[in-house]
């Protein structure tokens, strides 16, 4: 059984998750590195498959219910159980008639992938005034390799990522990364798993702690690391895992010809998390959540020290009453302290809601929402509170074509300046799975933010269209 069993990358884009925000921002929000995915789970974000890349600001987030279709997929970190999984949306049910059977090398199956996409948007720079648009187009090569093991996994993949714009040349650039994970099964309810992943990725115009002023987008470098333990046998459920993660934050270019000095914002972030679960009927289980972080910066901010330390713990229920609803609520308390006393703690209310309702046949209703503080790596911000939501409707029309509206909302406040962001978003995306070996995809989105600074505000629209194709 491997790691991910039929991985479909619509440039492998069920590995990647074809279940994109879309923008810059309303990628993972709370986290650039969420707490480590099941060994089920694509190393790259959707987001990033698309084209878009991953936003800057990282939360210290508290460990976050993991997906439904991570803990039903072959070779999955957990079998599913009664009460402790949640119910999964139609948009992430399996679908093996149509999943690529890969190149069969002794007791490895690879998958090569190629995804060819078309982008349009209408505010390339993410900016209120000298709007942009323009066309792109996007290449993504990868190859991932699994075992076809019956027991414990081993898995690879290597990407490659090109966006060439038409007219904003500097604007184009190449991603890449790879990952390796293993898995090793303690029992039919447990297993420890690891994670090694590099990445090249590119800080979005969107993202509101992106430089301004910068005629190339930043790039960064990622380094990260995660162990974990998980163990779901119905009754009881324990995840725990450490996560150690590197950024390094590479220099650009200005608009008025000069050098971005970015390694006043490289750190290293250390972070540990744990969820337990506890089914105290058939319908219902007691849900604990907590984490600790610290994160060390390499240099000082005008002689201070960034360094800081803090977490989070919530309680709450899952409420799983049938086999068509399953809601997770939890609420609790958050912080981050700084080591220098010039700079303001941040504390304060803790949440975490997502819902999955099967109201109708082939429609699943989703909602998604937290509340996070998230330490910016901006070299003018401390840290901010992120309040975030997503609700989104997944319609099967046929079992080879799955449709997707969403809308989003994500309110930013910085602790201690005068500082405040609003980030709305709707969209419609898509996926029609030809054959095994080809899937169709789009979307149409359109973002806008407000915010009490000018150049925080920006709105816009992206449309795009692709074509991938994996053996």
């Amino acid at each position: 059984m491997g790691i991910r069993k039929g991985c479909r990358y619509s440039g492998c884009l069920a590995i990647l998750g074809l279940a994109t925000a879309g923008h810059g921002q309303s990628l993972p929000t709370t986290s650039v590195a969420p707490p480590s995915p099941p060994l089920a789970t694509a190393p790259v974000t959707a987001g990033q498959a698309a084209g878009v890349p991953v936003p800057e600001t990282t939360a210290d987030s508290i460990k976050s219910p993991p997906r439904a279709a991570s803990t039903i997929a072959a070779g999955s970190i957990v079998r599913p159980a009664p009460v402790t999984s949640p119910v999964r949306s139609v948009a992430d049910d399996p679908r093996p008639a149509w999943d690529p059977k890969g190149i069969l090398l002794g007791t490895m199956v690879v998958h090569p992938s190629l995804a060819i996409e078309a982008l349009g948007k209408t505010n390339v720079r993410a900016t209120e005034q000298d709007r942009k648009s323009d066309l792109a187009a996007v290449m993504t090569a990868a190859m991932t390799a699994e075992t076809d093991w019956g027991r414990h996994a081993l898995a690879a993949e290597g990407y490659y990522r090109r966006t060439q714009w038409v007219s904003l040349g500097k604007e184009s650039r190449s991603e890449f990364g790879a990952v390796v994970q293993g898995r090793y099964d303690v029992s039919s309810v447990s297993n420890i798993s690891a994670i090694g992943q590099y990445d090249r990725l590119t800080q979005a115009r969107e993202d509101i702690n992106a430089p301004d002023n910068a005629r190339r987008p930043a790039q960064i470098d990622r380094l990260r690391g995660n162990l974990s333990y998980q163990m779901d046998n119905g009754l009881t459920l324990i995840d725990a895992d450490v996560t150690v993660d590197r950024r390094v934050y590479r220099n650009t270019e200005a608009f008025n010809g000069g050098r971005i000095d970015q390694h006043g914002r490289d750190f290293t972030r250390y972070q540990g998390s744990l969820r337990l679960g506890y089914a105290v009927s058939g319908s219902a289980s007691l849900i604990v959540a907590a984490t600790l972080n610290r994160r060390d910066y390499d240099q000082l901010t005008n002689g201070i020290s960034r360094n800081s330390h803090g977490g989070a713990v919530e309680a709450g229920l899952l409420f799983r009453p049938s086999s068509l609803l399953s809601a997770e609520i939890r609420a609790g308390y958050l912080f981050q302290n700084f080591k220098a006393a010039q700079l303001n703690d941040a504390h304060g209310l803790s949440a975490t809601a997502q819902i999955v309702w099967n109201a109708l046949p082939r429609t699943s209703f989703r909602l998604e929402a937290s509340r996070r503080v998230s330490e910016s790596s901006s070299t003018v911000v401390q840290s901010q509170i992120t309040t975030s939501g997503t609700f989104g409707v997944d319609r099967e029309i046929l079992s080879n074509l799955i449709a997707t509206a969403e809308a989003s909302y994500e309110r930013t406040n910085y602790i201690g300046i005068d500082r405040r962001a609003t980030l709305y978003s709707v969209g419609l995306k898509g996926r029609y799975l030809m054959s095994r070996l080809t899937t169709v995809t789009f979307s149409l989105e359109h973002v806008r933010r407000t915010a009490t600074l000018s150049t925080d505000r920006f709105s816009g629209q992206q449309a795009r269209i692709g074509i991938s194709f994996t053996i």
